[in-house]
């Protein structure tokens, strides 16, 4: 009996040491930091601010898909720290909703409150309709010295209807779309 009693107290001095310890760490607040980068061999860096872009097409009309009148948003994604040697730009466009090879535009995601018969077209800023899974390039541009440290992929998207006659099949609703954009830089003497 005095055994099992002894146990209990320590026992019970171990619980009332580790809950006193547990209480001293109460006078402190934490906060827990999440780094992620990435190291590439590529020859330029996407700013830090295009790394994530949201881009707001804003609201439009069925009035207006059928007539070809709505809005065409401008955005631009920025390289920086572009080495002088680099020769071309070239960029890929991939859907994130759409396991196809090549389409003419990203496929929104689907839910109950989605329209329906609609996708984001993505195009160069003069017009140029980039097709998901070709490749791209742009003018790189130069000074005396070479490559300009910074070079500016400008776009512009826009909802439009997926078929040819721009009635069939649209429904209002939300349009959501991702995008991604692969960027590489080369030299002329890269193989």
């Amino acid at each position: 009996m005095k055994k099992t009693i002894m146990s209990l107290a320590v026992v019970s001095a171990l619980f009332s040491g580790a809950a006193m310890a547990a209480g001293a760490n109460n006078d402190s607040s934490y906060a827990t930091l999440n780094f992620s980068g990435r190291v590439t061999a590529n020859m330029c860096q996407v700013s830090t601010s295009d790394v994530v872009k949201d881009i707001d097409l804003g609201e439009i009309t069925k009035t207006q898909i059928k007539d070809g009148t709505q809005k065409k948003q401008s955005f631009s994604v920025q390289l920086n720290n572009c080495d002088t040697s680099v020769s071309q730009i070239s960029y890929i466009l991939s859907d994130g909703n759409n396991n196809k090879d090549q389409a003419t535009y990203l496929q929104p995601t689907s839910g109950d409150t989605s329209a329906q018969g609609v996708g984001v077209y993505v195009e160069t800023s003069n017009g140029t309709a980039i097709v998901t899974g070709q490749t791209n390039n742009i003018d790189v541009l130069r000074n005396a010295d070479g490559a300009l440290p910074q070079q500016t992929i400008a776009l512009r998207a826009y909802v439009d209807a997926i078929n040819a006659d721009k009635t069939t099949g649209v429904v209002g609703g939300a349009v959501n779309a991702t995008g991604t954009l692969t960027i590489k830089a080369t030299t002329n003497n890269a193989a």
